[in-house]
């Protein structure tokens, strides 16, 4: 009898490790391990994507100032964004992170159809690149939306 609880009553407290989602977690979501960085292709792509972005700027002297800025910006930011994501063990957290990255993909892809329109820079180069973002668009898409919810 030294095993039974008072009362029959036998509490059972939630495991204190990375399994468990915690608390704000939303319910049937389980939180996936943190993953480095340079092993997941999305990141290559981001990677590319940057690269690629990087030679649109080099190309495009005659456009102006802020807008080579921007571009610059925006996909050095990509890949940081998707590597912090993919740091990150809280699905919510890695949404939020992924969504960002596809918020500053967008605006990349504006920017080369707005060169793409003044002729800014080589048309192969401007092309090349946004074939690049609509691609890792389309990755990204998926990983920003949110589980269907189990009632």
């Amino acid at each position: 009898m030294a095993d039974t609880p008072r009362f029959g009553i036998r509490f059972k407290g939630q495991p204190a490790n990375e399994d468990h989602p915690g608390p704000g977690a939303i319910r049937g979501e389980v939180a996936a391990p943190a993953a480095r960085h340079d092993r997941v292709p999305i990141y290559h792509s981001a990677l590319e994507l940057a690269g690629q972005a990087h030679a649109v700027i080099e190309l495009a002297e005659t456009e102006r100032f802020f807008l080579r800025d921007q571009l610059d910006r925006k996909s050095s930011l990509i890949p940081q964004l998707i590597a912090q994501g993919l740091a990150t063990a809280d699905m919510s957290g890695r949404r939020a992170l992924f969504r960002q990255a596809r918020h500053a993909l967008t605006d990349c892809a504006t920017i080369f159809d707005m060169m793409l329109e003044r002729s800014s820079a080589r048309r192969d180069v401007l092309d090349r690149a946004r074939s690049l973002a609509l691609a890792l668009l389309d990755q990204l898409v998926p990983l920003t939306t949110e589980p269907p919810k189990m009632w």
